[in-house]
């Protein structure tokens, strides 16, 4: 042997023998060895839940979500289980998104209410599920991880199971959170993230609490002060004097639970996409030491969260039969409603037939031509938004699907043609009616983006706002993009004083990935800074803006709503919660409801 081939020889044993020494040194140590501040408690279902990407009327009929428990309903009867589970009807299906703070531990009581076996043609063989989240530390054993591979004991659970994952939170920041039963690139080559099982952990600065950011007008009206008499406590300037503690009525539903904190002692009760992170004291100040940045004054001020986790090869069921039509295959390929944003897409090739076939908001929009449009809220309403009669009605999935295997046989005549004009005549979910990020001017704004990937890698890019890549440190590269890759997460926070930016920008900011395709095939938002107070739009019973009729037959609409140029009473505006201690944006010059 030569002397290079025993150096070679002596170097691949020592790389064996240091192996499982490398191996031990990267793998988590257990969070049971280490102080756990606090233990919050999850309780989590995963089920089967169709769900609408927009008011085109694109459709999952192969939904899975993930949800808290205290959000599900039984189809029938009175409890709910595998195969007899939804959402109930004023949930809107997003992403799960879990809180804890740096130094917890999270358990996660899990329930696997899937039905034993597939509900739809797209869904998976396989109904085992559990919880990953990707990049935590374990709290005691390997079955925490949520998955069943090589060796390791089966840490997933069949349709009707329970089990019990437990976390620890080393650091702020967010975590994907998904289905380790039926991973990616497995069967179905997606696994059940393209179905919509997962969402995310974030964890927050040690000692903050948690609020909702967004709410319906009548919430926040129930967690306002009030006088003896019942009437809203304001102040000087007229904005509702906020009970950060308030909790729901007498009578409601969830009576007793809190309305704005998102812990019930320490269980998890409100999983929304949107938070307020702000310390114990009124003055929101907190707790935390974050070093002293010039781009990032008052750092240990309250911020607002924004959860976008991107998601691509949705399989969606699309809203006109025209996508499957053999002839238009290929120029229409790259503009389908294909690639989302917390379950919500708004594709430019859905929205351009609509103007075609004179449906929808831009049904007769004489300037609606091709790209130039189809971003813009004027002329599509709010980014996936969901409506009481999409506008491809009476279109079904059916028909859509049916498209597609006649096309294999040469048929290509449409199966179904959407009836004309507008028809829609009100938007779901008060609260969270559309893909539309809210703040007030100034607000301190940290992102959590994360990538429920199964296919491609994005760009996040953001138009008139910036972060810092080392937000710890003076000297580090401005940014408004970053490329993100399966199963990441990154937090941007927004430099100089957050909302607006040093240019002080209210409006709106689209927010999208920066490949063509992909924000062509639906990947948009829209961050929308508020200069004004948002108490939100009051509804009457009929889930619509509260309105009148004038004398002269003309509508009135008595409260403060989004115009929308298919909905004649408007689209609504959530209650937007104010940041603990910060001064209070002016009101409304014109006030109605």
């Amino acid at each position: 042997m030569t002397r290079k081939s025993a150096i070679q020889q002596i170097g691949r044993w020592g790389a064996l023998i240091a192996l499982p020494l490398i191996l031990l040194a990267g793998y988590p140590t257990p969070a049971e060895a280490q102080a756990c501040a606090r233990f919050i408690t999850a309780d989590v279902v995963a089920l089967d839940q169709v769900y609408f990407w927009n008011r085109m009327g694109a459709v999952q009929p192969h939904g899975m979500v993930f949800a808290l428990k205290r959000d599900v309903v039984p189809i029938s009867g009175f409890a709910p289980g595998p195969g007899n589970a939804q959402l109930r009807s004023d949930k809107r299906p997003r992403p799960l998104v879990l809180r804890m703070n740096v130094g917890d531990c999270l358990n996660i009581n899990f329930f696997n209410w899937l039905s034993p076996s597939p509900v739809d043609e797209e869904q998976v063989a396989t109904r085992d599920a559990s919880i990953h989240v990707t990049g935590m530390q374990l709290v005691s054993h390997i079955n925490d991880d949520g998955t069943w591979i090589g060796a390791n004991p089966k840490a997933t659970v069949a349709p009707g199971g329970f089990k019990i994952y437990r976390l620890f939170a080393e650091r702020e920041g967010t975590y994907l959170l998904h289905n380790g039963g039926a991973l990616v690139g497995g069967e179905g080559d997606n696994g059940t993230i393209s179905a919509g099982l997962f969402g995310a952990v974030n964890v927050e600065p040690p000692g903050s609490v948690w609020y909702r950011s967004q709410v319906t007008r009548q919430e926040l009206d129930w967690a306002s002060f009030k006088t003896s008499t019942g009437a809203i406590l304001k102040t000087p300037g007229g904005h509702p004097i906020v009970n950060y503690n308030a909790v729901y009525p007498a009578g409601h539903k969830f009576a007793g639970k809190p309305i704005l904190k998102m812990l019930d002692s320490t269980t998890l009760f409100h999983s929304d996409l949107t938070a307020i992170i702000a310390g114990p004291g009124p003055d929101g100040t907190i707790p935390f030491t974050y070093p002293e940045v010039e781009v990032y004054p008052n750092r240990s001020e309250p911020f607002r969260e924004f959860t976008i986790i991107f998601h691509d090869e949705i399989a969606a069921v699309q809203a006109f039969p025209q996508f499957n039509l053999p002839e238009l295959h290929h120029t229409l390929h790259s503009v389908r409603d294909a690639f989302a944003i917390n379950y919500g897409t708004g594709g430019i090739g859905a929205e351009i037939f609509a103007n075609r076939l004179g449906v929808g908001p831009m049904y007769d929009c004489t300037e609606c031509l091709y790209e130039e449009f189809f971003l813009t809220s004027w002329a599509v309403g709010d980014p996936a938004m969901v409506v009481d009669i999409p506008a491809n009605f009476p279109c079904t999935p059916s028909d859509i699907r049916l498209q597609k295997e006649l096309a294999k046989m040469g048929i290509t005549t449409p199966t179904c043609v959407p009836t004309p004009g507008a028809k829609a005549t009100k938007a779901f979910y008060p609260d969270d009616p559309s893909n539309v990020y809210h703040s007030y001017l100034n607000d301190h704004v940290k992102f959590r983006n994360l990538l429920a990937g199964s296919d491609d890698h994005h760009i996040f890019h953001l138009h008139a706002h910036q972060w810092i890549h080392t937000p710890d440190g003076d000297n580090s590269t401005y940014l408004d993009s970053q490329a993100i890759g399966q199963g990441t997460g990154f937090t941007y926070e927004i430099t100089h004083e957050g909302s607006g930016n040093r240019n002080k920008t209210a409006g709106d900011s689209i927010f999208h990935c920066h490949f063509y395709p992909h924000f062509a095939m639906g990947m948009w938002a829209l961050w929308r800074v508020h200069d004004v107070f948002e108490e939100g739009t009051r509804m009457n019973n009929a889930g619509r803006p509260e309105a009148s009729i004038d004398e002269d037959g003309s509508l009135f609409v008595q409260t403060r709503a989004l115009p929308d140029a298919e909905i004649v009473q408007g689209t609504p505006i959530p209650g937007l919660v104010p940041l603990p201690g910060q001064p209070m944006p002016p009101m409304p010059q014109v006030q109605v409801g």
